[in-house]
């Protein structure tokens, strides 16, 4: 008797296991480019700044940051924008022809008294719209 028990009681562990792994998975996320190719995927929802740096690639020794577009000056008041500068990697072809920073997305003035946190984040905001209006897409 006692060996039938065991017997059903491994039967329905067994059985607890296999809905257990059958569960759905957790939904991910895929980034993909205009062309619709895959270029990331996230198992949450990504904020601004992953989705910046997985569509323009970035590498962990590349900076991403908040400057001043200073060719756009008015006066003293320089417009911030979203900087992308490449770390120089010797034997492999540069990403970009020019010298200095790429911007990634429009600039904007700069506000007196502004906190640089929340300029960075309007900044990743307005970068991710971009994105979107050039065919970007996250998928799922």
């Amino acid at each position: 008797m006692s060996a039938r028990l065991a017997q059903f009681d491994s039967l329905l562990s067994r059985r607890r296991l296999a809905r257990a792994s059958t569960a759905a998975a957790p939904v991910a996320h895929v980034l993909r480019d205009p062309w619709g190719e895959p270029v990331a995927e996230f198992s949450r929802f990504p904020s601004d700044i992953e989705l910046i740096k997985a569509a323009h690639r970035v590498h962990g020794d590349d900076w991403i940051g908040v400057l001043a577009d200073e060719a756009q000056a008015d006066k003293l008041n320089a417009p911030w924008r979203l900087a992308l500068l490449r770390a120089d990697r010797h034997g492999q072809a540069r990403v970009s022809r020019e010298v200095g920073p790429q911007w990634l997305g429009k600039a904007q003035p700069g506000r007196p008294g502004a906190r640089p946190a929340e300029l960075r984040r309007a900044l990743c905001a307005a970068a991710v719209r971009q994105l979107w209006q050039s065919g970007w897409k996250l998928v799922g």
